[in-house]
This record gives C-alpha cells, sequence and structure tokens, in this order.
C-alpha cells in the first residue's frame, strides 16, 4: 500500500504533535481519578467497567508514551539549534530550568502527580547523550527498560534484595535531621526519573534511527509487530490487574505496560502515514500537541479548582464540588479535552504558540518573541 503523504519534515513535525497530544490524552484521563478524587465506595457497574478499561490501556503506559516523546522532542530541538547557533547548550538548560522550576510549583502546590519537574530533571541528564550514535541510544534504552526498570522488579520480588533509590536517597541525608520542605517529594521525583530514563532514551533512539521513514516500509510487518506487542501487552496487564496466577506474570508490570506504550506509538504513525482518511482523524490532535504545556497545567487547574479535596496545600479544599462519581468525573475530563481540541487551533490561528509556551520561548531564548501572527493568521 502506497502511502497518501510525502516524508516531508513538515508532515514528521505534525506526526510528532498529534502523537504527543494523544499522549497528552492518556495521561489526563489516567489522572482524572486523581484529580477528582473518585468515590469509589459504592460504584455502578458503568463506573467499574470504565475504570478497569481505562486502567487496563492506558494505566503505566502513558507515561512512558510521553516520554518517548520528551527524548524525541529533545534531540530534534537539539538539532535545530546546532544548525543556527552551533552551541544549544546554554539554551536547553535555561529551557529545561525553566520546565523545573514549573513543574517544582505545579507539583508541590497543585497537583502531586506532575511530571514536569521529573522530566525537566531527566533532560539536564540527557543533554550529556544527545550526540551518541543510535546503537549506543538504543542500548541505554534496553539497558534501563529491561536491565533496570523491569530487572529491579524481578530482584526484589524473587530475591531478598530491595532495590529502591528513594530510599537509598533518604539515607544518604544525615540521620537525625528534618528533612528540608519539598526534599521527600524531589527524592520520589528522582526516583521515578531514574525508572523512566529507558523510555526517553528509546524516543531518542527512534529520532536518530529515523525511525519515521523506516515505518512507511514492510507496513505489513509493522502492523503485525504493533499487534503483537500490543496483544501481549494487554493479556499482561489485564493478567496482572485482576490478580491472576502465573509466574508470567509477576513482578513483569513495567514489561507489559510498555509494550502496550510501543503499539500505541507505532500504530500512531502506521495510522498517520497511511489513507487520507485515517490521518485526518489524528489531525485534530496537531493543534493540542502544540500547545501540551499549557494544557497539562490548564488541566490539572480545572480539576483542583473543581472538586473541592483535590489539589495541594493552596488547592485543598478550594473546589466547590463533592468527590465525584468515575463517571461523571470521565464526562467532565473528556468535556474539557474536546474544548481543548476545538479551542486549540482557533488559538493557533491567530497566535504563534500557547500562551506558557510563549513565556517558556522567551525565558528560553533570553529575548522577546512575536506571539500575535499579523498578516499569516489566515491558512
Amino acid at each position: 500500500m502506497t502511502p497518501s503523504h510525502d516524508n516531508t519534515p513538515g508532515q514528521r513535525i505534525d506526526m510528532l504533535d498529534q502523537i504527543r497530544g494523544v499522549a497528552l490524552l492518556a495521561i489526563f484521563i489516567v489522572n482524572i481519578s486523581g484529580l477528582s478524587r473518585v468515590v469509589m465506595t459504592d460504584p455502578t457497574w458503568l463506573d467499574t467497567s470504565l475504570k478497569t478499561i481505562i486502567s487496563i490501556i492506558f494505566e503505566d503506559s502513558a507515561r512512558p508514551l510521553f516520554a518517548m516523546m520528551f527524548g524525541l522532542s529533545l534531540v530534534l530541538i537539539y538539532d535545530r539549534m546546532h544548525d543556527k547557533s552551533g552551541n544549544p547548550y546554554p539554551t536547553l538548560i535555561r529551557r529545561l530550568v525553566i520546565l523545573f522550576f514549573v513543574g517544582g510549583l505545579h507539583g508541590y502546590f497543585v497537583w502531586a502527580g506532575d511530571i514536569l519537574l521529573m522530566y525537566a530533571s531527566a533532560g539536564l541528564v540527557l543533554l550529556g547523550c544527545l550526540r551518541l550514535p543510535p546503537r549506543w541510544l538504543l542500548g541505554l534504552a534496553c539497558f534501563f527498560w529491561i536491565g533496570y526498570a523491569v530487572g529491579i522488579d524481578l530482584l526484589n520480588g524473587y530475591t531478598s534484595l530491595q532495590m529502591d533509590p528513594e530510599q537509598w536517597m533518604k539515607d544518604a541525608l544525615p540521620p537525625n535531621r528534618t528533612y528540608p520542605t519539598g526534599v521527600e517529594y524531589l527524592f520520589i521525583e528522582w526516583s521515578s526519573m531514574i525508572n523512566h530514563f529507558g523510555y526517553f532514551f528509546f524516543g531518542m533512539y527512534a529520532y536518530r534511527s529515523s525511525f519515521y521513514s523506516k515505518v512507511l516500509k514492510n507496513r505489513g510487518r509493522k502492523w503485525l509487530f504493533t499487534l503483537g506487542c500490543f496483544l501481549i501487552g494487554i493479556l499482561g496487564k489485564t493478567g496482572s490487574y485482576i490478580k491472576i496466577d502465573s509466574p508470567i506474570l509477576y513482578h513483569l508490570d513495567d514489561l507489559y505496560a510498555f509494550l502496550v506504550s510501543i503499539s500505541i506509538a507505532q500504530a500512531l504513525l502506521l495510522i498517520g502515514t497511511s489513507h487520507q482518511r485515517a490521518s485526518t482523524g489524528l489531525s485534530m490532535f496537531t493543534a493540542v500537541g502544540k500547545m501540551t504545556f499549557t494544557h497539562y497545567l490548564l488541566q490539572s487547574l480545572i480539576f483542583v479548582s473543581l472538586f473541592r479535596p483535590s489539589g495541594r496545600t493552596f488547592f485543598n479544599g478550594f473546589g466547590v464540588l463533592d468527590p465525584p462519581s468515575y463517571v461523571y468525573a470521565l464526562s467532565i475530563g473528556v468535556l474539557v479535552f474536546a474544548i481543548q481540541v476545538l479551542v486549540s487551533p482557533l488559538w493557533l490561528k491567530y497566535f504563534y504558540y500557547g500562551p506558557l509556551e510563549w513565556v517558556w520561548r522567551i525565558g528560553t531564548y533570553m529575548k522577546w518573541v512575536p506571539m500575535v501572527r499579523r498578516n499569516d493568521h489566515r491558512y
């Protein structure tokens, strides 16, 4: 089957934005339960069914998908800056430091499930790996995924060893001391960061190995591989979720979850580069993907402002609604994301960037950046 699209840089960027938009939706759906403090004491069959389906498909698979996109985007931005300025590191460091502080404020004061601080911390480490060849990136990806994320689960489950980076960090502090405010939160984030390194490296490898171009070849085999990863991952996650007593399920949550992430990412690439009608369905995520920073923070701010027990510190008790049922919270979440999908292209018709993307860009480049489109707002 011949793809209907050309393999152009513009189309590749649109595909990345579309996958990033889908990943944002997946993370949001998973977070809805915690953001609204859903009550499951007396759930209906619909509450239970929807929560089970979403948990099996997206839980522990949404973050790896978004992490791959972060790693890929980091290499892409590095290459673009390198072609223009020759030394992108100072600019990238500023970009990641800003993300670090925004994520810290968001995670500590608004929503405990924040990912921005962890991603920024990982990005500062990954800066030293941006020039590695693809085979090194693939080796590091496999090491951190299979050797670390999956390996530690197996060691903790089948041996007397207890590998806990978060506890190691706490033990490194002077004993009998009170932790400074926020230190424990940082340790949790940094421990999670180490667990995600494999996913970041897979994203970097995908870009460096020109995976986008390769997916256009042997599409039948690619679909079989995608389907195989999805079925194995879903069956493994389902077995773990309903607690089937089987040795092939014990302590392999990270393995099955990431297989689902890989299958979703490749399926989106295959769909987006196939028939025009199929790719049109993904195009609605393009504008959302260009504004993920703004929309991610807006989602948590909306929910902690709506539901009374949600949020942290300042926002705890700030909302106006009692804890909802799962279906009710999910319905509001779908409505919020639908509004974001509708508003994003309208916003980008008159503005170059999302509001927070614009501020982030100014801080990154340390200079004023135009926001409003003048003569090119119609396209």
